[in-house]
């Protein structure tokens, strides 16, 4: 048993940097993992990190091996088929949160071994790009429908997958010229009187530029619940930079917005984010990349929607004034909203709507951010999202919908049917409107 002092996971660590700290802890880790094997299924990591070890077996009797003999272009292979679900580290029983002095973060191990190699040879220009979706975004709602009939014209995503590595069939989300920022501005007006909550809309790059619609329909949610908002989206929350080992570039999003953040949070507000990968960022990720008081705060008083409208119907002042039910609904938990351990508060508010039953999938999507929109991983990610992607078709649905708007467009390209948000939802179902699947690039 390991009575090591604990593993360098975290940048605010000294030793994250370390070539030879990361080595001495991917050797343990590998070595650990290959005795285990439980989570072979779950990505192409430990399909590969298992063919890897078995053939440095010494041993052909005891399949003995020695792990030190790991090539360094097989650990390479290993870290970039790792697509930060955290499906392993949710199963793994050797964790920190499991309190294990093991202490195995699959996860979080390949996320330094990145950022450690992306410090060596700089960030490459498909991870600069799509890294930094605010500036795209900026730059497509001036053009938004040349650049959605570019999205979908054959030659054009050919010229993007030769340039920027985007593959040719990958759906990509639509682009609104009115964003969503100017559109609250314009439209939003908090209720009379004393509100029942008060929050922080942290919106989102995906709402502001590509689904302006599903952030209305959340103002629409809390106008109906008599919540005072306030409009807090500063910058994307830096997951892509994250996840492509930029790690400089995730704390100086990161450090940006908690600056934006705290304001809202001394004055008593919940910060509501959209997306359960942005939640995962300011609840989990921001405090491991910054560890300061305020990024802790911040953590500790960010929430996703519907387990915010949970905590409004846990204390009875939820609005159950719902009109319209949604039939057999497949909701797609995903995999990040998972990881935060906040039970099934998705499921617990829907299952309120009137003639509505809910079955829950528990699959990843196979989308992960900007993985799958990459060429190298396009294929993989659809074998991936497999099960998702199944489950939801053989689960015969009125409706299927999913927390992640990323995840949506995943499922929509696995099976053909587009997921709604489970916001739209309840916002359908306040306004008395029959609950179908509504094509939101057409808003």
């Amino acid at each position: 048993m390991r009575h090591a002092p604990a593993p360098a996971y975290d940048p605010i660590d000294p030793r994250y940097w370390d070539e030879k700290d990361l080595r001495s802890e991917v050797e343990r880790i590998f070595q650990l993992c290959a005795d285990c094997r439980l989570c072979n299924k779950f990505c192409g990591s430990f399909p590969k990190l298992f063919e890897a070890v078995d053939g440095y077996c010494t041993d052909e009797k005891y399949a003995e091996v020695d792990i030190k003999k790991f090539k360094a272009e097989d650990v390479s292979t290993v870290v970039d088929l790792c697509f930060q679900c955290k499906l392993c580290d949710i199963n793994c029983p050797y964790t920190p949160s499991n309190n294990h002095e093991w202490a195995i973060d699959f996860p979080r191990l390949m996320a330094r071994a990145k950022a450690v190699e992306v410090k060596k040879h700089g960030v490459s220009l498909q991870d600069r790009m799509l890294g930094n979706p605010d500036l795209i975004g900026k730059f497509a709602r001036w053009t938004a429908p040349i650049a959605n009939w570019a999205n979908e014209n054959k030659v054009h995503r050919l010229f993007m997958q030769g340039t920027l590595g985007i593959h040719k069939d990958k759906k990509l989300p639509p682009f609104h010229w009115k964003t969503f920022a100017s559109r609250f501005r314009s439209s939003w007006k908090n209720p009379e009187g004393e509100p029942a909550a008060k929050i922080a809309f942290f919106s989102t790059c995906f709402v502001n530029y590509n689904a302006p619609g599903l952030g209305m329909d959340t103002l629409e949610v809390m106008a109906r619940n008599k919540i005072d908002v306030a409009f807090a989206y500063e910058q994307c929350c830096g997951m892509p930079l994250w996840h492509n080992g930029d790690m400089d570039g995730a704390i100086a999003a990161a450090r940006k917005n908690v600056a934006a953040l705290l304001p809202h949070v001394n004055v008593g507000r919940t910060i509501v984010a959209t997306n359960p990968t942005c939640s995962q960022m300011l609840r989990v990720e921001y405090p491991r990349l910054l560890g300061s008081a305020d990024a802790k705060a911040v953590a500790k008083s960010t929430t996703d929607p519907t387990e915010f409208l949970a905590s409004l119907a846990a204390r009875g002042k939820l609005n159950r004034d719902f009109k319209t039910g949604a039939g057999k609904v497949a909701y797609h938990m995903p995999c990040h909203l998972r990881a935060q351990n906040i039970g099934y508060k998705t499921r617990d508010v829907l299952s309120l709507l009137p003639d509505t039953t809910v079955e829950v999938i528990e699959a990843c999507s196979g989308h992960d951010g900007t993985w799958a929109m990459k060429k190298e991983n396009f294929e993989a990610s659809l074998k991936w999202g497999g099960k998702a992607f199944r489950d939801i078709t053989n689960a015969e649905p009125a409706v299927s919908c999913s927390d992640c708007p990323m995840a949506a467009i995943q499922i929509q390209q696995g099976t053909g049917r587009k997921p709604l948000n489970p916001i739209e939802i309840l916002a359908k179902s306040y306004r008395g409107e029959q609950i179908i699947s509504t094509d939101r690039e057409k808003e």
